[in-house]
Protein backbone atom coordinates (compact mmCIF):
# COMPACT_ATOMS: atom_id res chain seq x y z
CA UNK A 1 0.00 0.00 0.00
CA UNK A 2 1.26 3.69 -0.55
CA UNK A 3 1.33 3.92 3.25
CA UNK A 4 3.77 1.28 3.61
CA UNK A 5 1.70 -1.15 5.13
CA UNK A 6 1.20 -4.54 3.94
CA UNK A 7 -1.93 -5.73 2.62
CA UNK A 8 -4.57 -8.22 0.41
CA UNK A 9 -5.84 -7.68 -2.55
CA UNK A 10 -9.60 -7.62 -2.28
CA UNK A 11 -11.49 -9.79 -4.54
CA UNK A 12 -14.27 -7.53 -6.88
CA UNK A 13 -17.84 -8.98 -6.84
CA UNK A 14 -17.09 -10.79 -9.89
CA UNK A 15 -14.43 -12.89 -9.11
CA UNK A 16 -16.28 -13.69 -5.62
CA UNK A 17 -19.39 -15.10 -7.61
CA UNK A 18 -16.46 -16.78 -9.91
CA UNK A 19 -15.54 -18.98 -6.60
CA UNK A 20 -18.65 -19.56 -5.55
CA UNK A 21 -20.13 -21.14 -8.99
CA UNK A 22 -16.79 -23.02 -9.41
CA UNK A 23 -17.61 -24.51 -5.41
CA UNK A 24 -21.75 -24.81 -6.02
CA UNK A 25 -20.65 -28.00 -7.91
CA UNK A 26 -19.65 -29.62 -4.35
CA UNK A 27 -22.87 -28.53 -3.28
CA UNK A 28 -25.41 -31.61 -1.73
CA UNK A 29 -27.79 -29.58 -0.70
CA UNK A 30 -28.15 -28.03 -3.68
CA UNK A 31 -31.46 -30.25 -5.22
CA UNK A 32 -33.00 -30.71 -1.78
CA UNK A 33 -32.76 -27.50 -0.29
CA UNK A 34 -32.38 -25.01 -2.70
CA UNK A 35 -29.30 -23.59 -0.52
CA UNK A 36 -26.34 -22.42 -2.09
CA UNK A 37 -22.66 -23.66 -1.10
CA UNK A 38 -21.83 -20.19 -0.14
CA UNK A 39 -23.96 -18.09 0.88
CA UNK A 40 -23.88 -13.97 0.43
CA UNK A 41 -24.97 -12.73 4.26
CA UNK A 42 -27.56 -10.23 3.90
CA UNK A 43 -25.17 -7.53 5.00
CA UNK A 44 -23.84 -8.00 1.37
CA UNK A 45 -26.93 -6.05 -0.11
CA UNK A 46 -29.09 -2.25 0.39
CA UNK A 47 -32.29 -2.31 1.03
CA UNK A 48 -33.14 -2.53 -2.66
CA UNK A 49 -31.59 -5.98 -2.60
CA UNK A 50 -28.46 -4.94 -4.80
CA UNK A 51 -24.87 -5.81 -3.67
CA UNK A 52 -23.27 -2.76 -1.64
CA UNK A 53 -19.77 -1.73 -0.58
CA UNK A 54 -19.34 -3.01 2.87
CA UNK A 55 -16.41 -2.12 5.29
CA UNK A 56 -15.10 -3.72 8.43
CA UNK A 57 -13.80 -2.17 11.54
CA UNK A 58 -11.71 -4.57 13.63
CA UNK A 59 -10.07 -4.28 16.92
CA UNK A 60 -9.39 -8.08 17.83
CA UNK A 61 -10.36 -11.05 16.66
CA UNK A 62 -14.10 -11.35 18.50
CA UNK A 63 -14.44 -7.33 18.11
CA UNK A 64 -15.87 -5.80 15.23
CA UNK A 65 -18.38 -4.07 13.10
CA UNK A 66 -19.33 -4.30 9.33
CA UNK A 67 -20.89 -1.15 8.19
CA UNK A 68 -21.41 0.99 5.20
CA UNK A 69 -20.64 4.52 4.20
CA UNK A 70 -23.35 7.06 3.04
CA UNK A 71 -22.61 10.06 2.19
CA UNK A 72 -20.60 11.86 5.15
CA UNK A 73 -22.40 8.92 7.27
CA UNK A 74 -22.72 5.54 7.89
CA UNK A 75 -24.68 2.55 8.36
CA UNK A 76 -24.09 0.03 11.02
CA UNK A 77 -24.90 -3.52 9.43
CA UNK A 78 -23.23 -5.91 11.94
CA UNK A 79 -21.72 -4.74 15.29
CA UNK A 80 -20.38 -7.23 17.14
CA UNK A 81 -21.61 -7.46 21.15
CA UNK A 82 -17.91 -8.51 22.37
CA UNK A 83 -16.86 -6.50 24.88
CA UNK A 84 -20.48 -4.40 25.34
CA UNK A 85 -22.78 -7.19 25.90
CA UNK A 86 -21.98 -7.59 29.65
CA UNK A 87 -22.82 -4.13 30.18
CA UNK A 88 -26.49 -3.13 31.89
CA UNK A 89 -28.25 -1.39 28.98
CA UNK A 90 -28.84 2.24 28.72
CA UNK A 91 -32.13 1.26 27.77
CA UNK A 92 -34.42 -1.53 26.40
CA UNK A 93 -35.73 -2.31 23.07
CA UNK A 94 -39.09 -1.70 24.52
CA UNK A 95 -38.21 1.96 25.18
CA UNK A 96 -37.08 2.11 21.11
CA UNK A 97 -40.20 0.88 20.16
CA UNK A 98 -41.98 2.94 22.13
CA UNK A 99 -39.82 6.39 21.08
CA UNK A 100 -40.15 5.23 17.28
CA UNK A 101 -43.23 3.55 16.84
CA UNK A 102 -41.23 0.59 15.03
CA UNK A 103 -40.59 -2.75 16.09
CA UNK A 104 -36.83 -3.76 16.61
CA UNK A 105 -35.73 -6.41 13.95
CA UNK A 106 -31.80 -7.59 15.37
CA UNK A 107 -30.56 -10.04 17.97
CA UNK A 108 -28.35 -7.18 19.34
CA UNK A 109 -29.53 -4.56 21.68
CA UNK A 110 -30.44 -1.54 19.73
CA UNK A 111 -27.98 0.39 22.60
CA UNK A 112 -24.90 -1.61 20.96
CA UNK A 113 -25.65 -0.33 17.42
CA UNK A 114 -25.86 2.85 18.63
CA UNK A 115 -22.57 2.60 20.17
CA UNK A 116 -20.87 1.23 17.14
CA UNK A 117 -21.98 4.06 15.28
CA UNK A 118 -20.76 6.47 17.73
CA UNK A 119 -17.18 5.24 18.20
CA UNK A 120 -17.11 4.59 14.14
CA UNK A 121 -18.20 8.08 13.42
CA UNK A 122 -15.61 9.30 15.95
CA UNK A 123 -12.62 7.15 14.35
CA UNK A 124 -13.56 8.37 11.03
CA UNK A 125 -14.59 11.70 11.34
CA UNK A 126 -18.03 11.39 10.22
CA UNK A 127 -20.65 14.01 11.70
CA UNK A 128 -22.45 12.40 14.59
CA UNK A 129 -24.24 12.99 17.80
CA UNK A 130 -22.81 11.72 20.87
CA UNK A 131 -25.53 9.12 22.53
CA UNK A 132 -27.19 10.74 25.12
CA UNK A 133 -26.17 7.89 28.18
CA UNK A 134 -22.51 8.53 27.53
CA UNK A 135 -21.94 10.28 30.79
CA UNK A 136 -24.27 7.57 32.40
CA UNK A 137 -22.49 5.09 35.21
CA UNK A 138 -21.44 1.43 33.54
CA UNK A 139 -22.82 -1.60 35.44
CA UNK A 140 -23.83 -4.69 34.44
CA UNK A 141 -26.79 -6.88 36.38
CA UNK A 142 -26.01 -10.53 37.23
CA UNK A 143 -27.81 -13.02 39.50
CA UNK A 144 -26.38 -14.22 42.77
CA UNK A 145 -25.17 -18.04 42.27
CA UNK A 146 -23.02 -19.18 44.89
CA UNK A 147 -23.38 -19.17 49.04
CA UNK A 148 -20.11 -17.62 49.46
CA UNK A 149 -21.58 -13.97 47.68
CA UNK A 150 -24.93 -14.96 49.95
CA UNK A 151 -22.38 -14.78 53.22
CA UNK A 152 -21.09 -11.55 52.20
CA UNK A 153 -23.93 -8.82 51.20
CA UNK A 154 -23.09 -6.58 54.19
CA UNK A 155 -25.86 -4.45 54.76
CA UNK A 156 -28.16 -6.44 52.47
CA UNK A 157 -28.30 -9.39 53.82
CA UNK A 158 -32.09 -9.37 54.77
CA UNK A 159 -32.94 -7.93 51.10
CA UNK A 160 -31.18 -9.99 48.82
CA UNK A 161 -31.70 -13.98 48.22
CA UNK A 162 -30.48 -16.37 45.84
CA UNK A 163 -30.61 -16.12 42.24
CA UNK A 164 -32.08 -12.54 42.89
CA UNK A 165 -30.45 -9.79 40.14
CA UNK A 166 -27.70 -7.71 41.59
CA UNK A 167 -26.37 -4.27 40.05
CA UNK A 168 -22.57 -4.51 39.76
CA UNK A 169 -21.45 -1.20 39.31
CA UNK A 170 -17.54 -0.18 38.58
CA UNK A 171 -16.07 2.37 40.59
CA UNK A 172 -13.25 4.18 39.45
CA UNK A 173 -9.35 3.13 41.29
CA UNK A 174 -8.55 6.30 43.16
CA UNK A 175 -5.12 6.74 45.09
CA UNK A 176 -6.84 7.34 48.34
CA UNK A 177 -9.29 4.25 48.18
CA UNK A 178 -8.13 0.88 49.16
CA UNK A 179 -10.07 -1.90 48.07
CA UNK A 180 -9.92 -5.28 45.35
CA UNK A 181 -12.57 -7.31 44.19
CA UNK A 182 -16.07 -6.05 42.76
CA UNK A 183 -19.36 -4.28 44.47
CA UNK A 184 -22.60 -5.04 43.88
CA UNK A 185 -25.99 -3.31 44.97
CA UNK A 186 -29.96 -4.16 44.77
CA UNK A 187 -31.03 -4.34 41.09
CA UNK A 188 -31.86 -0.45 39.33
CA UNK A 189 -33.44 -0.53 36.63
CA UNK A 190 -32.26 3.30 35.80
CA UNK A 191 -29.04 4.17 36.54
CA UNK A 192 -28.65 8.02 36.10
CA UNK A 193 -29.50 8.63 39.46
CA UNK A 194 -27.13 7.00 42.10
CA UNK A 195 -25.31 9.72 43.96
CA UNK A 196 -25.70 8.39 47.49
CA UNK A 197 -27.08 4.79 47.27
CA UNK A 198 -24.56 2.43 49.31
CA UNK A 199 -23.14 -0.73 47.92
CA UNK A 200 -21.27 -3.78 48.87
CA UNK A 201 -17.58 -4.56 48.71
CA UNK A 202 -17.76 -8.51 48.24
CA UNK A 203 -14.60 -8.95 49.28
CA UNK A 204 -14.17 -7.21 52.72
CA UNK A 205 -18.28 -7.04 53.30
CA UNK A 206 -17.42 -3.34 53.90
CA UNK A 207 -19.91 -0.23 52.58
CA UNK A 208 -19.16 2.21 50.36
CA UNK A 209 -20.93 5.23 48.93
CA UNK A 210 -21.27 6.16 45.18
CA UNK A 211 -20.55 9.60 43.96
CA UNK A 212 -21.69 11.60 41.70
CA UNK A 213 -20.09 15.27 41.16
CA UNK A 214 -22.85 16.30 38.81
CA UNK A 215 -25.53 15.49 41.53
CA UNK A 216 -23.52 16.92 44.46
CA UNK A 217 -22.17 20.66 45.45
CA UNK A 218 -20.35 18.68 48.43
CA UNK A 219 -16.90 17.19 48.19
CA UNK A 220 -16.45 13.73 47.97
CA UNK A 221 -15.90 11.89 51.90
CA UNK A 222 -13.41 9.36 52.45
CA UNK A 223 -15.95 5.90 51.68
CA UNK A 224 -17.34 7.26 48.58
CA UNK A 225 -16.35 6.72 45.09
CA UNK A 226 -17.06 7.61 41.57
CA UNK A 227 -18.06 5.37 38.94
CA UNK A 228 -16.73 4.80 35.58
CA UNK A 229 -18.99 5.73 33.13
CA UNK A 230 -19.93 4.44 29.58
CA UNK A 231 -17.99 6.42 27.48
CA UNK A 232 -14.82 5.41 29.66
CA UNK A 233 -15.82 1.63 28.94
CA UNK A 234 -16.20 2.58 25.31
CA UNK A 235 -13.04 4.23 25.30
CA UNK A 236 -11.17 1.27 27.06
CA UNK A 237 -12.67 -1.05 24.23
CA UNK A 238 -11.19 0.53 21.49
CA UNK A 239 -7.94 0.53 23.43
CA UNK A 240 -7.47 -3.54 23.62
CA UNK A 241 -5.22 -4.88 21.53
CA UNK A 242 -5.02 -8.10 19.40
CA UNK A 243 -3.16 -10.96 21.32
CA UNK A 244 -3.70 -14.01 18.77
CA UNK A 245 -1.53 -12.49 16.21
CA UNK A 246 1.65 -10.03 16.01
CA UNK A 247 2.58 -7.15 14.45
CA UNK A 248 4.28 -7.58 10.58
CA UNK A 249 7.80 -7.55 11.64
CA UNK A 250 6.71 -10.02 14.42
CA UNK A 251 6.08 -8.07 17.32
CA UNK A 252 3.30 -7.67 19.95
CA UNK A 253 0.42 -5.79 18.89
CA UNK A 254 -0.52 -3.01 21.15
CA UNK A 255 -3.72 -0.19 20.79
CA UNK A 256 -1.60 1.31 17.73
CA UNK A 257 -0.69 -1.28 15.64
CA UNK A 258 -2.54 -1.45 12.51
CA UNK A 259 -1.80 -3.17 8.76
CA UNK A 260 -1.66 -6.99 8.11
CA UNK A 261 -1.07 -9.00 10.99
CA UNK A 262 0.50 -11.81 11.20
CA UNK A 263 -0.14 -14.91 12.76
CA UNK A 264 1.31 -15.92 16.54
CA UNK A 265 3.63 -19.03 17.25
CA UNK A 266 2.52 -20.77 20.01
CA UNK A 267 4.95 -23.25 21.60
CA UNK A 268 3.91 -26.03 23.34
CA UNK A 269 5.89 -26.45 27.17
CA UNK A 270 4.44 -28.27 30.19
CA UNK A 271 0.48 -29.73 29.91
CA UNK A 272 -1.78 -28.51 32.86
CA UNK A 273 -5.30 -29.33 33.46
CA UNK A 274 -7.40 -27.26 33.85
CA UNK A 275 -11.32 -26.36 34.49
CA UNK A 276 -13.80 -25.00 32.11
CA UNK A 277 -13.28 -21.07 31.17
CA UNK A 278 -14.99 -18.98 33.63
CA UNK A 279 -15.12 -15.46 32.71
CA UNK A 280 -17.97 -15.29 31.17
CA UNK A 281 -18.42 -11.16 31.48
CA UNK A 282 -17.48 -10.87 27.59
CA UNK A 283 -20.72 -12.94 26.67
CA UNK A 284 -23.78 -11.32 28.79
CA UNK A 285 -24.17 -14.16 31.45
CA UNK A 286 -22.02 -13.22 33.76
CA UNK A 287 -21.03 -15.28 37.22
CA UNK A 288 -20.19 -12.93 40.24
CA UNK A 289 -18.61 -15.85 41.82
CA UNK A 290 -16.24 -16.82 38.65
CA UNK A 291 -15.15 -13.22 38.10
CA UNK A 292 -11.40 -12.25 37.33
CA UNK A 293 -12.26 -9.58 39.18
CA UNK A 294 -13.66 -10.56 42.31
CA UNK A 295 -10.44 -11.36 44.19
CA UNK A 296 -10.62 -15.00 46.19
CA UNK A 297 -14.37 -15.47 47.75
CA UNK A 298 -13.22 -19.16 48.99
CA UNK A 299 -10.22 -21.20 48.20
CA UNK A 300 -12.06 -22.84 45.50
CA UNK A 301 -13.18 -19.32 43.91
CA UNK A 302 -10.94 -18.81 41.33
CA UNK A 303 -11.01 -17.69 37.51
CA UNK A 304 -9.44 -21.28 36.55
CA UNK A 305 -8.91 -24.34 38.67
CA UNK A 306 -5.44 -26.35 37.88
CA UNK A 307 -5.63 -30.04 38.86
CA UNK A 308 -2.51 -31.75 39.53
CA UNK A 309 -2.38 -35.21 37.79
CA UNK A 310 -1.67 -37.84 40.35
CA UNK A 311 -1.52 -41.42 39.55
CA UNK A 312 -0.34 -44.45 41.10
CA UNK A 313 1.82 -46.31 38.15
CA UNK A 314 1.06 -49.52 40.04
CA UNK A 315 -2.35 -48.94 39.64
CA UNK A 316 -1.71 -48.57 35.89
CA UNK A 317 0.24 -51.55 35.70
CA UNK A 318 -2.59 -53.72 36.90
CA UNK A 319 -5.27 -52.45 34.63
CA UNK A 320 -2.82 -52.91 31.72
CA UNK A 321 -2.23 -56.34 33.09
CA UNK A 322 -6.12 -57.07 33.37
CA UNK A 323 -6.97 -55.63 29.98
CA UNK A 324 -4.51 -58.40 28.13
CA UNK A 325 -6.88 -60.82 28.99
CA UNK A 326 -9.62 -59.32 26.39
CA UNK A 327 -9.58 -58.95 22.96
CA UNK A 328 -9.60 -55.93 21.24
CA UNK A 329 -12.99 -57.24 19.46
CA UNK A 330 -14.44 -57.36 22.97
CA UNK A 331 -13.09 -54.23 24.46
CA UNK A 332 -15.15 -51.99 21.74
CA UNK A 333 -18.16 -53.94 22.08
CA UNK A 334 -17.85 -53.83 26.49
CA UNK A 335 -17.44 -49.93 25.45
CA UNK A 336 -20.41 -49.66 23.09
CA UNK A 337 -22.69 -50.93 25.13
Amino acid sequence: MRSGYAAIRALSFAEVDQIRDRLETLNPWRDTLKVPFLKLEKENFDLDGERDQLFAYCVSAKLYCLFNLDGNGLVIRKPSGHGLGFLQAPYSIADLQQWTGQKWQQDLAPWIYEAWHFMLSRELGLPHVPPRWLKQPAAMAVPITTPQVLQRLGCFKDQLRPFNIVTVPFPKKEINQLWTGYFIMPYMERLNDLHGRPMVNVVSGATFYIYDKNSSSSSKSPGWVSLRTMEEEINHLLSRAESKFCTPNGGTCTSKTIGLLVRRHIVAGEFHYIGKEASTRWTGGPDLSMMAEAGLLDPMDETFREYERVVDAKYLEEIREQAKEFSTKRLFFAKAD
